[in-house]
């Protein structure tokens, strides 16, 4: 599936989904967004795609939104344009999205990064929401996600000072999971991940995803009750028997997503 702005690539069990306006850093704009939303609804829809991976390039994967734009907009269209709702359109994929960052993830471009379940980067990958500087703020979730992702200091000095971090530091405040190895490019290492995803039981996969988001959105208790409903829930599944039958003859597997 391509679009102008947006290319899809599926693979053996996963998709790649790439951002490609790299003459604008891949700024975010509301045709780029929108192509994005309809690329991951078809990978949603495809039930040999079990993960996907969001990549940009190497001059970035997101410098933030499309300044031009949004500058250009009153507070009104603003607010019905439906911009900042495509990242909850982002949010509602109930498969795992893998973000790969390379250069910059700045602005919206982190935001959406956040919004991926799995976030990996490469030396080069440099992460930000500099909207004081110019007079806005984030608009995106990037206020509360960020502060679930490195806690309320660091999100406070990255939003309000206009902090960046690199890769390392990212890694050293959670806000990424690996980075790259020397002779490794992020996209290699973002596939690989979504490769051993998609060898495990699909349902599971979707359970366990939301199990975990749950735990963003409730108390430690509520969230434990819903972790168990949901254990008990996957027991009637095909996949779970196949699961342990399996494991008990020392074979691989092979789920059917049921």
């Amino acid at each position: 599936m391509t679009s102008s702005l947006v290319k899809t690539e599926k693979h053996d069990g996963f998709a790649r989904v790439i951002l490609d306006r790299p003459a604008k850093r891949n700024a975010l704009n509301i045709e780029m967004l929108t192509g994005l939303v309809d690329a991951l609804r078809d990978c949603q829809a495809d039930p040999a795609v079990r993960a996907i991976v969001i990549s940009g390039s190497e001059r970035g994967f997101a410098a933030g939104a499309d300044i031009g734009s949004l500058a250009a907009a009153s507070p009104i269209e603003l607010y019905t344009s439906g911009f900042s709702e495509k990242w909850d359109e982002v949010a509602a994929i109930t498969k795992p999205l893998i973000a790969a960052i390379s250069s910059y993830a700045l602005g919206g471009g982190l935001e959406l990064a956040l919004i991926c379940d799995i976030v990996v980067a490469d030396k080069t990958a440099l992460f930000g929401l500099p909207e004081t500087a110019i007079g806005t703020i984030p608009g995106a979730g990037g206020t509360q996600r960020l502060v679930r992702a490195v806690g309320k200091s660091m999100a406070m000095e990255m939003v309000l000072a206009g902090r960046k971090l690199d890769a390392e530091e990212a890694r050293t405040y959670g806000l990424i999971s690996s980075i790259a190895a020397d002779g490794e490019t992020v996209d290699d290492l973002a596939c690989a991940i979504a490769e051993r995803i998609a060898q495990a039981a699909p349902i599971a996969v979707t359970m366990a995803k939301a199990a975990v988001l749950e735990s963003f959105e409730t108390p430690l208790s509520a969230g434990i009750r819903y972790e168990r409903s949901l254990s008990a829930l996957i027991a009637a599944s095909d996949d779970r028997a196949e699961g342990m039958r399996a494991f008990a003859a020392k074979e691989r597997p092979q789920f059917k997503g049921r």
